[in-house]
């Protein structure tokens, strides 16, 4: 019997067959004038994997097929014999319908297998230029030998494949530790009973039969986005959070907040945790913590900024569709402790004397009144709240409509006292950027510019503005601006007509005003909002709604 050999090679007595021939077009791949099968069937090393494909149907379900395939093989040294119960799933998990030859391997390529699920591919730079031994994985089991049979590809490896678990299996089997994020994903979704996959175990006294049940949990939260957990189609990426570290970092958000004078309710952040974790692709370690400030979205819009987090790069979870992160620490960014600040001009009238001086510093202005241009309304009666338009009105000063004019406004807001009643108090702002938004009446016909100030230094300017006959800047209507909304609302939602003008945060007047940390702890301090004009226009008033500060995405 001839053998032709081509390069160079280390054969042994296993590399001789007695029924073809064997080419080596290189030092790592094989190409024999056999089957699959009958290659498994020759090598005295790999009989306890043959014996596995034999016993379990394997061969006999290829030659039924009649197509390529690609087998991962381990020799018997490293052979073992699954349970009973996960024998077929085991062994399935080893062969797949696909021919892959190492030219075609990528890295981060998925193979789909016999039984459902992926095999992860994964190569160092070497195996990216075409080296193959110890150079490619399939999940964590390194390439051994290669060889390409007359009905497919065989790769010797050094482990069986443990198959991971899927991702919605592995939320299901998260233990207390992480019971805080289990229940947030969970809760926000269900399951039903699936009858294929439930085996019968019995007859109840009733004569109903019994099963030993498994559940196919659903989650229309995450459905809504194309984001099905059960799914072996899906690319995921998800960061995990313990206890430990949800509430290190609520504490430390909830310190934050009580230093600014501000409030927002747990479900809140806990929402943000659940929300942030999710990615509809695979990220390496290095994508997701880096020194650079990018910002990574997840599936729901949410913003992981790279250089604010801390996770464990070292230890990644592989699944089966997807791959897992455990965050060691989470920074609760200012923008979403801060949904908007907004608030009215109309409080001037439950201002004492002394805050009106204080609060609203006028110059060629006096005030005129107080009044609800537009009763209060809402676009759906019992889920949204109702919103007036009601309005501070300031007419010309002592020098005329010919003077110029300056309103030096101090942020304030509403308090209810404990023995009932309201007081005003002023707005103290976190360090850090924001949008600012005005509202104010169309048609009022003048031009003027928005100042803010920092104890009395003036920290952004905005462009002249005209209040002309626009809406853009009527009341709290304005549609010019993306991001515009209540926490929550969605005008596409809703049948009123006029739901798009509702409680907006106005108009544009300056994209982003940065607020500067004036102490060094990241306390929060008063501004002022400077609003002038070089003359009235022949005005007889100005008309003002509101104001509304909106932390921008660098705010974090």
């Amino acid at each position: 019997m001839a053998f032709a050999f081509a390069s160079c090679s280390n054969l042994e007595d296993n590399d001789h067959y007695g029924n073809g021939s064997t080419v080596i077009n290189n030092n790592e791949l094989k190409i024999v004038n056999m089957s699959s099968a009958e290659y498994m069937n020759s090598r005295a090393d790999l009989s306890d994997m043959s014996n596995l494909f034999k016993e379990n149907g394997i061969y006999s379900e290829l030659n039924k097929k009649g197509q390529l395939s690609t087998m991962l093989v381990v020799t018997n040294d490293n052979y073992r014999q699954p349970d009973a119960d996960d024998v077929v799933f085991v062994t399935k998990s080893h062969v797949s319908d696909v021919s892959v030859s190492p030219a075609n391997l990528h890295n981060g390529e998925r193979l789909m297998m016999w039984h459902g699920k992926y095999v992860n591919v994964t190569m160092d730079e070497e195996g990216e230029q075409g080296a193959i031994v110890d150079h490619i994985k399939f999940n964590n089991a390194s390439v051994k030998e290669v060889i390409q049979t007359t009905n497919g590809y065989i790769y010797v490896i050094s482990d069986m494949i443990e198959t991971p678990t899927s991702l919605s299996d592995f939320i299901n089997s998260l233990d207390d530790n992480y019971s805080i994020f289990k229940d947030l994903v969970l809760s926000s979704g269900g399951k039903v009973f699936d009858r294929v996959n439930s085996k019968p175990i019995g007859v109840n006294n009733e004569g109903n039969t019994v099963y030993d049940t498994v559940w196919i949990y659903t989650n229309a939260h995450f459905e809504e986005k194309g984001f099905d957990m059960n799914s072996e189609s899906l690319t995921a990426t998800m960061l995990l959070f313990s206890n430990d570290v949800i509430n290190a970092a609520m504490s430390e958000a909830r310190a934050r907040l009580t230093m600014w004078g501000m409030e927002r309710p747990d479900s809140a952040l806990l929402n943000w945790i659940r929300d942030v974790s999710f990615y509809n692709r695979r990220y390496t370690a290095d994508q997701l913590q880096n020194a650079e400030a990018e910002d990574i979205k997840s599936i729901f819009n949410k913003q992981w900024r790279t250089n604010a987090h801390s996770i464990d790069k070292e230890n990644p979870i592989e699944l089966s569709n997807g791959i897992v992160y455990n965050v060691n620490k989470v920074h609760m960014p200012n923008n979403l402790l801060m949904y908007r600040l907004k608030d009215k001009f109309y409080y001037y009238e439950n201002c004492t004397d002394a805050q009106k001086e204080e609060y609203f510093k006028m110059t060629n202005m006096v005030f005129s009144k107080c009044k609800t241009d537009v009763a209060a309304w809402t676009p759906l009666s019992g889920v949204w709240p109702e919103v007036e338009y009601r309005v501070l009105i300031l007419g010309p000063g002592d020098d005329g409509p010919q003077g110029n004019l300056c309103l030096d406004f101090t942020p304030v807001r509403l308090k209810e006292n404990i023995g009932g009643g309201t007081s005003v108090e002023p707005y103290f702002v976190p360090p850090g950027s924001y949008r600012l938004a005005m509202g104010f009446k169309q048609n009022q016909n003048m031009t003027i510019k928005v100042s803010v100030l920092v104890n009395g230094q003036v920290v952004s300017v905005s462009n002249p503005i005209t209040l002309g006959s626009a809406t853009t800047y009527h009341y709290d209507r304005g549609a010019t601006l993306p991001d515009r909304y209540p926490e929550g609302y969605d005008p596409s939602k809703l049948s009123d007509k006029k739901a798009g003008n509702y409680d907006t945060d106005g108009g544009p007047i300056i994209d982003e005003v940065v607020i500067p940390d004036v102490n060094g702890d990241g306390s929060a301090s008063q501004i002022v909002i400077r609003i002038e004009a070089d003359n009235w226009n022949e005005q007889t008033g100005m008309t003002l709604h509101h104001w509304c500060l909106r932390p921008t995405v660098n705010n974090y």
